[in-house]
């Protein structure tokens, strides 16, 4: 009988994981993982079920070769890529004050989640970011948002309709 907890996907993402051995190529696994399978945008569904779990192992990994490389100071002030994590949080939050449409506004926010979600940012600094970004968002979209019929939405924001046949 086959054990309900063996998941051949996710054994071999392990071991993927296993073999970073630095930062800069964990963080290069990260943002490209992502990009693939996260990232609201993507064209690859294969991890559909296994991708968040995936995820998490990966963060875990990058979260330990960080606190391996970084002393105390770059830890809580640094992005992974070694920029001052204030002054990324300040340029995307200045990128949004100056938006005025919501579906841009919403690439800026998903933008800053996908390249700065942690481990690659301090918590500290992205929480408050992602509040001031989410924040500002849902301002542009509440002018109207509900206005519009579903249809018209879905033209706005160019939603493929994607039927199940039965």
């Amino acid at each position: 009988m086959a054990n309900i907890h063996e998941n051949p996907t996710r054994d071999a993402w392990v071991k993927q994981i296993a073999g970073l051995n630095t930062m800069a190529k964990g963080h290069a696994f990260l943002k490209d993982f992502r990009a693939k399978h996260i990232d609201p945008f993507k064209t690859d569904f294969s991890l559909e079920l296994d991708g968040l779990w995936i995820e998490s192992k990966i963060e875990e990994k990058v979260a330990l070769l960080k606190h391996a490389e970084l002393n105390d100071v770059e830890f809580f002030n640094n992005t992974i890529s070694g920029e001052n994590a204030q002054k990324v949080a300040d340029r995307a939050v200045a990128q949004m004050d100056a938006c005025t449409h919501m579906y841009e506004a919403e690439k800026i926010h998903i933008n800053f989640r996908l390249a700065n979600k942690p481990p690659v940012m301090p918590v500290n600094v992205f929480m408050d970011t992602d509040r001031l970004l989410g924040t500002k968002l849902m301002e542009l979209r509440n002018v109207d948002y509900y206005a519009l019929s579903l249809e018209d939405l879905r033209k706005a924001r160019g939603v493929k309709v994607i039927a199940l046949q039965s």
